[in-house]
């Protein structure tokens, strides 16, 4: 009796274990627009309107640079396609003359993506890095080309409580980039902090009460 006892107590302690990393910060890459459900549970905001014009906001989107309006093929040469990415002709922002861009978001979301493809017809780094409120980041790699070859940078915050509020854009090959799909919203797969808490608590009294039953 007294050794299941002791097995029930680890095991209990394994749960606390397991719920207080949930607050640990950690972050969902989405390679692709389908990944995860991105798709469905995030708002598109597309990428302007096609026209030529500029703009500095889009949404919920504020742009540290101007943003040229085109649209693939009629004003930009190329993208991608599905699965890659959603469309291949969509509209997007051309960051002209600007190899970075801050994009902020007034949305309280955990999850920004984006499309993106350097000006130049070649394979180039590029590296977004996305930030959250509680001070913490995370840094996404990839390697578009120009060339029909635009790729998804879509990342999700999982920590309890946090929400991403802007991104750096860095094309490591000092080129400007094109940028299409934005999106922003919340997975909600990610169990609020008042569950996880309470289920703590309850371990933890759990393990108390053992301990007592037990006298360990």
């Amino acid at each position: 009796m007294r050794l299941l006892k002791l097995t029930t107590l680890v095991a209990l302690s394994a749960l606390l274990l397991f719920s207080l990393s949930a607050f640990a910060d950690s972050w969902t890459v989405f390679p692709t627009p389908t990944s995860g459900g991105y798709s469905t549970f995030t708002t598109n905001y597309g990428g302007g309107d096609g026209s030529g014009g500029f703009i500095t906001s889009l949404g919920p989107f504020s742009f540290s640079n101007p943003q040229s309006e085109n649209n693939v093929p009629n004003s930009w040469a190329t993208w991608g396609c599905p699965p890659a990415t959603e469309s291949c002709t969509p509209n997007v922002l051309w960051n002209a003359g600007f190899s970075t861009l801050t994009i902020t978001t007034s949305d309280r979301e955990n999850t920004i993506g984006f499309e993106l493809e350097p000006d130049q017809f070649q394979q180039e780094s590029v590296t977004a890095t996305f930030y959250a409120n509680d001070g913490m980041s995370y840094s996404l790699t990839l390697n578009p080309n120009g060339s029909a070859g635009a790729l998804l940078f879509a990342v999700q915050d999982d920590t309890l409580g946090s929400y991403i509020t802007h991104v750096d854009i860095v094309d490591n090959a000092g080129d400007d980039f094109a940028i299409a799909q934005l999106r922003t919203g919340n997975s909600g797969t990610t169990p609020e902090p008042g569950t996880m808490i309470l289920l703590g608590t309850g371990l933890l009294g759990a393990l108390g009460v053992m301990r007592r039953k037990m006298n360990l």
